[in-house]
């Protein structure tokens, strides 16, 4: 399972135990972790700092993501960007970001998230602290994670 780090106002929310190397956090993030509280029924509880990994006998998704629409945008965000593939309807988050060398993603979740349907999603892009290429994935609460999509913001 990959691991992701979310920056909400200025809370860095972690969703595994891990060192942060600062220089990939967005600017102005600090990288003190709270831990995220996303269980689901069909999950277990994780002690400590950690999303909750599938149960014995749970099936966690494996949804692919082929486009993202737009895939440029003002670093202001507050738009939205659709993301469209196959298997997506477990995924009720979308993020911005950076995957790094261990896996662990670290950056923003966006707004408003909607599952239209298996194929689509929906969300309002987070604002970025300067112009920049990122990914965008979309998740799980378990915390699995997408295929990653190259995002640009412009200023």
């Amino acid at each position: 399972m990959r691991c992701m780090l979310l920056r909400a106002a200025t809370v860095l929310f972690a969703v595994a135990t891990l060192a942060v190397a600062p220089a990939l956090l967005p600017s102005g993030a600090s990288a003190s972790a709270a831990p995220i509280a996303d269980p689901a029924a069909d999950h277990t509880t994780c002690p400590g700092p950690a999303t909750c990994p599938p149960a014995p006998g749970f099936a966690d998704p494996a949804g692919e993501v082929v486009f993202l629409t737009p895939d440029t945008g003002p670093r202001s965000g507050g738009f939205t960007v659709t993301l469209t593939g196959t298997g997506l309807t477990p995924y009720n988050r979308v993020l911005f970001g950076v995957l790094d060398d261990r896996g662990c993603f670290i950056g923003l979740p966006a707004t408003d998230t909607v599952v239209i349907s298996d194929t689509t999603v929906v969300a309002t892009a987070p604002a970025w602290p300067s112009a920049a290429q990122v990914t965008v994935v979309a998740a799980t609460p378990s915390g699995r994670l997408t295929n990653p999509l190259t995002f640009t913001y412009v200023d």
